[in-house]
């Protein structure tokens, strides 16, 4: 009687070690399709988060010294007489001093409330997906959106390096700073409808919406000209509304 031998089992290849949050970056910049798909697998929000936190105060570090106050107060003082003509320069100057140290509150929140929007995006991004018909978890569209706004981020670092050669910041003129869009061919003022229209045709918001339709067409499981084309119709939405504010707080451009 011969006895049957038991061959020894195979053991499982250990699963591949994921990647960390500047490796996953490198592959959106330069593999995005890759590292989406990677990013839907094993999400990950808590790391880029700190780093855009952590980018965030720095830029404000070196950004809010170098205010230009007195842009920001005759901006303020122009918006001021525009509403009421009669006000009277006592609380024109009271009223500025206000709104000048809000601006800098804010500037200093900034990176922490940027949480909140980016939340926000991701939510209303991955309710549009699964409202199509998509997959996807919060996680994964949280992770997703922060690393799709990697663009925005490296557009923050050139301004806040233009700033710091600069020496000063006038928050009014900040869409155009870089000339990443055509806005600097308008006058603010004198056009803020079509100033509003053309500063979001910003080449990093481009980027990033390339990156966003990447990202939720690998989580979603949908096809990428679907991804894009509910991603940009968001986008548009959004620039519309821009303009009709920009159209209702400035009746007379």
């Amino acid at each position: 009687m011969t006895t049957g031998t038991t061959e020894p089992a195979t053991p499982a290849a250990p699963a591949a070690p994921g990647k960390n949050v500047f490796e996953r970056i490198a592959g959106v910049l330069f593999a995005p399709a890759d590292a989406f798909e990677e990013i839907a697998r094993r999400p990950g929000a808590i790391a880029p988060l700190i780093l855009f936190i952590l980018a965030g105060y720095a830029s404000s570090f070196i950004v809010i010294p170098r205010l230009d106050i007195d842009a920001i107060t005759t901006a303020q003082q122009d918006a001021m007489r525009k509403k009421n003509p009669n006000v009277s320069q006592a609380d024109l100057d009271r009223m500025a001093r206000i709104g000048t140290s809000f601006n800098k509150v804010i500037l200093w929140a900034a990176p922490v409330l940027l949480v909140v929007i980016y939340v926000i995006i991701a939510a209303v991004l991955l309710l549009a997906f699964r409202l199509m018909g998509g997959e996807g978890t919060f996680h994964q569209a949280l992770s997703a959106t922060l690393y799709a706004w990697i663009p925005l981020l490296i557009l923050s670092i050139i301004t806040t390096i233009v700033v710091l050669v600069r020496g000063s910041f006038d928050p009014t003129t900040a869409a155009t700073l870089v000339m990443s869009n055509p806005a600097f061919l308008v006058d603010m003022k004198e056009q803020p409808v079509l100033y509003s229209l053309l500063s979001s045709l910003d080449v990093f918001t481009i980027w990033t919406l390339v990156l966003l339709a990447f990202g939720f067409a690998a989580l979603a499981r949908m096809a990428r000209s679907s991804a894009a084309a509910i991603v940009f119709s968001l986008w548009v939405a959004l620039i519309l509304a821009k303009i009709g504010f920009a159209a209702l707080t400035n009746p007379g451009a």
